[in-house]
Parts: C-alpha cells; sequence; structure tokens
C-alpha cells in the first residue's frame, strides 16, 4: 500500500502530460478552484489575467480549438525548483507541427507555478507570443 503524497513537482509534471491532448477539461481537474491564470506579455486582444477554473477551461477550449492543423506531439519542461516548495519555474520545450512546417521543438514558454493544497492556484505564462501572433497572422 502506498502512502506516497504528490509533491508539487508531480503535478507540474502531470500538467504537462496533459497539455499535448489540449483537453481542457483534464487542464482545468488540475486547478483550484480560486486558480489565476495570468499572461504578462499577450497576444494583442487576448487578456493578460483570467481568475477561475471554469473561466480557464473555457479560455483555453477556445484558444485551442482556434489552432487548426497544429499538432502537438509532446511537451518537455524542465522544472526548476525555488526556495518555496510549492513555487516552480518551467521552461516549455514542444514538438510540434505547424501547417506548412516541418515537426520541431520549439521553446514556447517559461512559467511560474503556484501549488497549494495538491492544486495548481497560479499559472503565470510567459509565452512566445510574437511567434503565436505569427503563426495566427499566416494560418488564420
Amino acid at each position: 500500500m502506498s502512502t506516497a503524497v504528490e509533491t508539487p513537482r508531480d503535478l507540474v509534471v502531470r500538467l504537462f502530460d496533459v497539455l499535448p491532448s489540449r483537453d481542457a477539461d483534464r487542464f482545468a481537474a488540475l486547478l483550484a478552484p480560486d486558480v489565476v491564470f495570468e499572461i504578462p506579455f499577450p497576444i494583442p486582444g487576448e487578456p493578460t489575467r483570467i481568475e477561475g477554473r471554469e473561466q480557464i477551461r473555457a479560455y483555453l477550449a477556445a484558444r485551442w480549438s482556434n489552432m487548426p492543423g497544429v499538432e502537438v506531439h509532446a511537451i518537455r519542461p524542465v522544472i526548476h525548483e525555488t526556495a518555496d516548495p510549492g513555487v516552480l519555474i518551467t521552461e516549455i520545450d514542444v514538438d510540434v507541427t505547424r501547417p506548412g512546417s516541418d515537426r520541431q521543438w520549439v521553446r514556447t514558454s517559461v512559467n511560474v507555478i503556484r501549488v497549494e493544497n495538491g492544486l495548481v492556484t497560479l499559472f503565470r505564462d510567459y509565452m512566445d507570443t510574437g511567434r503565436i501572433a505569427a503563426m495566427r497572422a499566416s494560418h488564420g
């Protein structure tokens, strides 16, 4: 019988294991009800802050459905622990095929993630918004 408790690091690994499926329900299940999603450098017209699990679920479902032809094969997070065991920094590389491009590994973001009581309470996404905006413009 295992008595292992999931660490914040374990939860962050699971979070990024779910992302390639672009399943907003599975992703949101790992978030606290009052979670905050911040995008400090957003794509023009996109929000800088979204509050609440259900609002984040709806936002991600819409964002991911607006990426036709983009195939995410895998996500490789490099996870850095901080002096606060509930706060982790991640560097995200994505194995992706985009319309008109070869499959490649792309550095897409750096994230600050806070985990409390087994759920994500803060997801701050410093994403490569220039690359995303350019991809949308050329394939949207």
